[in-house]
Order: structure tokens, then C-alpha cells, then sequence
């Protein structure tokens, strides 16, 4: 009797490790199931609802004044990985006339929120020179929320010849 269950015992045993071993190092590469969770985390492909989620949450239903955003970019842009944008609101930056938040967006990018600057009263003007990142193709926004409510938004399109954040 005690001969027939230090077997079953063995037998189980011999199960359990066989069955933990298989899941836990899947083929022999146990980084492998580790990286492929780690690469469907990010979507890799612009999903153009989400873009129009994030713009319908910035703007809302407040009206869109006209010149209240210049935004310098090139035309054509040899690279995405650096396209120089040049944005200016035309504000006098005193008490309620200034920019609380403007937003740049990469339309066609997977995360298309590129940058969010953050502006106070009394501090110069508002414009930004940088550089940013483009996947493909596609419109540059710059929308600009100011202080007393008003929303400003410029857009452009680029030409990127060799796209990046892919």
C-alpha cells in the first residue's frame, strides 16, 4: 500500500512539474510570451476615431475663431522623425488674454497627441519652435484653448518622404 502511493505521489508530482514547465518557458525562450503582451499593448496603426475623440474633447461645442493660431511647417519633410513646426498665438498675454493650453497633433500617428504647452499671463509671447515626430503624411493641428474660453485651431498638411513612429 505505502509502495502504491509514493508511485501516485511520484506520478502527480511528475505531472505538476512537466505542466509548469511547459507553460512557463514556452518552447525553451521564456522572454518570448513576455515581449509578444509587451507589443499588443501598443497600437501600431493611427485609429482615426480615437483622433476625433481627442479633438471633439479639446474643442467641444465652443466656437472656432479664425487667426487666432500661425503655424509654420514645412510643405515637404524629408524626414519624420524630424519635422520642424513653428506655431504663434496671437494673443497679448496680459490677464485674460493668453493661452491656457495648446495642443499638437500628428492626425495620422498611432498616439496622436505629439505635444501639450501649457502658457501663463505676463510671460512673453506665445510661440514655440520644436521638432517633431510623423509616421506618415498627414495634417499637422495646432489647437489653442485660451483663457476666457475662446478656441483658436490651424491645421497643415506635410509631406513626409520617410516616415518614422512606426
Amino acid at each position: 500500500m505505502k509502495k502504491f502511493k509514493r508511485n501516485t505521489l511520484k506520478t502527480l508530482l511528475a505531472f505538476i512539474v512537466a505542466v509548469l514547465s511547459s507553460k512557463g518557458f514556452s518552447n525553451g525562450n521564456p522572454y518570448r510570451d513576455r515581449f509578444q503582451s509587451y507589443r499588443q499593448t501598443f497600437r501600431i496603426e493611427p485609429n482615426p476615431e480615437e483622433t476625433q475623440r481627442i479633438i471633439k474633447n479639446i474643442i467641444g461645442k465652443k466656437k472656432i475663431l479664425d487667426n487666432l493660431v500661425d503655424l509654420q511647417v514645412p510643405d515637404t519633410a524629408e524626414d519624420g522623425n524630424v519635422v520642424p513646426l513653428t506655431f504663434r498665438i496671437n494673443c497679448t498675454m496680459q490677464k485674460d488674454d493668453y493661452p491656457k493650453k495648446v495642443h499638437v497633433l500628428a492626425l495620422e500617428n498611432p498616439f496622436p497627441e505629439v505635444a501639450i504647452y501649457e502658457f501663463f499671463s505676463e510671460k512673453g509671447t506665445a510661440e514655440v519652435s520644436f521638432r517633431c515626430r510623423m509616421r506618415t503624411s498627414s495634417f499637422i493641428m495646432v489647437i489653442a484653448e485660451m483663457n476666457d474660453g475662446r478656441i483658436g485651431v490651424n491645421k497643415k498638411y506635410v509631406d513626409v518622404m520617410l516616415g518614422a513612429c512606426s
